[in-house]
């Protein structure tokens, strides 16, 4: 039950699947993750929903924000966004 190549577990009660019916389906992309939901502009400065302007002295990056991804969040893209995002709203922080 170990496979000696990538040292992976093998599940030997596992069978084929012989008989039918089959089904197929289409699929297509859609929202399956919600990244948050704090608007910011592109300092991280978040934004009043009323009026759209910063709110002093608050910033945010990663997954509290929303609207990095558009309608659809891109898999394994979530990292690289709370560093970059969180780099800017250090900097911009500090500025302040």
């Amino acid at each position: 039950k170990a496979d000696p190549v990538w040292n992976r577990y093998i599940n030997n009660d596992q069978v084929p699947l012989v008989d039918g019916p089959w089904y197929v389906c289409e699929l297509q992309p859609k929202v399956h993750h919600c990244m948050g939901g704090l608007v910011t502009d592109k300092e991280c400065r978040v934004l009043d929903v009323r009026t759209y302007k910063p709110i002093p002295g608050l910033y945010a990056a990663g997954e509290a924000t929303g609207g990095v991804h558009g309608a659809v969040r891109l898999g394994s893209v979530a990292i690289l966004d709370c560093l970059v995002y969180g780099r800017i709203a250090g900097q911009t922080a500090a500025k302040a």
